[in-house]
């Protein structure tokens, strides 16, 4: 049985809820897998003009009747709102309710797999409508726990929070542990996203967006603009699985999506696929789920006073084309490598990722052993930046892999690689970050091509671009 509890969040309002009993979860319609193979990824220039007949009227009925008249999205504060203030980042931080032990492992696994899910519904917005991400850069930027020896094996870069407030859920429940963790609100965005000029400790990426919120003994999920809360052994158990469906819906209501339990809230008719928000009614995201995500981004974008950076016509670019002066712009690439290790990736060098020390493997990691001699690395952006610093942090991992030889840096001139000219910096000092300047260059294409060193193999864990203003 599937049913609807009331949720009382302490120290913050609810927007959107949800709840879904955990035994239950999992029942899927016998047709639910129907569109399994048929999801439509949007990889051109799609608008709404291209959504199916057969999902037009159930996705226009429930912007209208659920949506509009619910306020779903009227907070701006939904995902779509986090990411752009982001600049295509997310910031989440692990609140964990519970007395289970986590090992450094499954900490990393977990960092993974909410950067997983997110992608898995904003992978649908690339190339739609005037969306101007790509892949969403997902990080785990703390951990918010009342017993900090449960975290095994704790890294000197991990930042723990122990302050506790009681969760007033535990006086109805008394299973549910009443100590509950919090981080500061100083660094919260749902704090604080309504006040335009308001100013996070440390930098925007400090902030956190929303909590991955793990409970003992909690019977179901519970998902909003703040964040999704559930089980603590459902974390645990699905945290290598690549679609999960109590997090995925519960991350649907961070973009807006409803439930839909009584008759009355469900499109006349009926639904024409199944759908991830409608509990137990698939176990992974559809083309309806889609589609509903779509539009309610080419609504929502109407608004340009909510998201300035994106036009409406077409044909203009959907992002800033003057970043701010010395703005990072690396996390808008696409990143390509002449040959990575299996088990290493490529994307590590430009996720966001700070590393302590050049050995730093609490993060994704780029290296290209066994192979030696030059080896490159690439940047192509989707439009013209004029570029004129670089920065590198080497990957040196005490065996196989160290810091190059030397190393140029090359930029697209529309026909050809060329040299940057005069390149001041070219270090290759480990456990920092190497600055190169040079005489700005107008490209759409940025690489570094490595010579390594002896026998060892080169890497790579963050690579920084800086855009100056065009």
């Amino acid at each position: 049985m599937l049913n609807r509890k009331g949720m009382v969040m302490a120290s913050f309002s609810v927007v959107i809820a949800s709840s879904l009993l955990m035994g239950n979860a999992s029942f899927v319609s016998a047709d639910s897998h129907l569109n399994g193979d048929s999801v439509i990824a949007a990889t051109g220039d799609l608008t709404l003009a291209d959504m199916p007949a057969y999902l037009k009227s159930s996705v226009e009925w429930v912007w209208k009747n659920r949506m509009l008249t619910e306020g779903s999205t009227a907070r701006k504060n939904t995902i779509f709102d986090q990411i752009f203030a982001g600049k295509g980042t997310l910031n989440y931080v692990i609140r964990w309710q519970s007395s289970k032990p986590v090992t450094l492992k499954q900490r990393q696994d977990i960092a993974r797999m909410i950067d997983r899910q997110m992608n898995h519904w904003t992978d649908h917005l690339q190339g739609y409508d005037g969306w101007p991400y790509k892949n969403i850069k997902v990080k785990v930027v703390g951990w918010a726990v009342a017993d900090p020896s449960l975290l095994l094996d704790k890294q000197p870069d991990e930042v723990i929070y122990t302050d506790t407030i009681t969760d007033t859920l535990a006086s109805e429940k008394p299973e549910i542990p009443a100590a509950l963790p919090v981080a500061p609100n100083e660094i919260s965005r749902f704090e604080h996203f309504s006040d335009p000029n308001y100013s996070y400790p440390g930098g925007l990426d400090k902030r956190f967006d929303m909590y991955l919120w793990a409970t003992e003994n909690f019977g179901g999920g519970a998902g909003g603009d703040w964040g999704q809360r559930m089980n603590d052994e459902y974390v645990l158990s699905t945290v290598n699985s690549d679609e999960i469906e109590i997090t995925e819906h519960e991350i649907g209501h961070g973009f807006g999506l409803n439930d839909f339990y009584e008759e009355h809230e469900r499109p006349p008719g009926g639904f024409p696929t199944n759908t991830i928000m409608w509990a137990g009614n698939s176990d992974h995201i559809t083309d309806w789920d889609i589609w509903m995500l779509r539009y309610t981004w080419s609504q929502l974008k109407k608004d340009t006073s909510r998201f300035p950076s994106v036009t409406n016509g077409g044909d203009e670019s959907p992002i800033d084309p003057s970043p701010d002066e010395n703005a990072n712009i690396a996390p808008a690439a696409t990143v390509s490598t002449s040959y990575t290790s299996p088990w290493e990736n490529v994307s590590a060098l430009n996720d966001g990722f700070d590393p302590t020390s050049s050995n730093d493997r609490s993060h994704a990691v780029y290296g290209n052993w066994p192979e030696t001699g030059t080896q490159w690395v690439q940047y192509d952006f989707d439009q013209e930046y004029t570029l004129s610093q670089t920065d590198v942090y080497w990957f040196q991992d005490g065996a196989g892999v160290d810091v190059p030889k030397s190393y140029k840096i090359k930029y697209w001139n529309g026909r050809s690689w060329s040299n940057v000219k005069q390149a001041n910096g070219l270090g290759t000092s480990a456990d920092q970050y190497n600055t190169t300047t040079f005489t700005p260059v107008k490209t759409t294409k940025l690489r570094i091509e490595m010579v390594s060193k002896g026998s060892a193999s080169t890497g790579i864990l963050e690579w920084k671009v800086a855009a100056n203003k065009l």
